[in-house]
């Protein structure tokens, strides 16, 4: 029933792909000795059109901007990029897993979880509470 609101939707897509990045990273952490092992991650989570039951091409959603200096752009109307330098240190048998690298990332999942599922349960109270139920 609430796989039909956009914020179930977005944060159980959310959780979903934070879980399966929290096991990608663990199979790094334990590959972190394996000879030629490559330390692997997922590609960022972008909300889409596809995603919110839109058709057409799973295009990403662009945030909205009336003024230059808003979220993601410069003073000059150019797009601010954060800079995603990976860490390709190798090590002598050729593997490049961090340890470091892989807590901070497992840390910022665990985060990022918290906070999906932060707003799936308070999303439901505040539906539970319009429909006249207690929360």
């Amino acid at each position: 029933m609430l796989d039909g609101i956009d914020v179930f939707r977005i944060s159980g897509a959310g959780m979903r792909y934070l879980a399966e990045r929290q096991n990608v990273l663990a199979q790094n952490v334990a590959n972190a000795d394996t000879p030629h092992f490559r330390a692997r991650d997922l590609r960022p989570f972008v909300v889409t059109s596809k995603l919110l039951g839109k058709t057409g091409a799973a295009a990403p959603l662009p945030l909205a901007a009336t003024r230059a200096g808003h979220v993601g752009l410069g003073r000059d109307g150019i797009n601010i990029v954060a800079d995603r330098a990976a860490s390709e240190t190798e090590d002598p048998n050729g593997n490049t897993v961090s340890l470091e690298e892989q807590m901070v990332k497992q840390a910022d999942v665990a985060k990022s979880y918290d906070m999906a599922t932060t707003i799936y349960r308070r999303s439901a109270a505040l539906f539970r509470t319009a429909a006249g139920g207690r929360s």
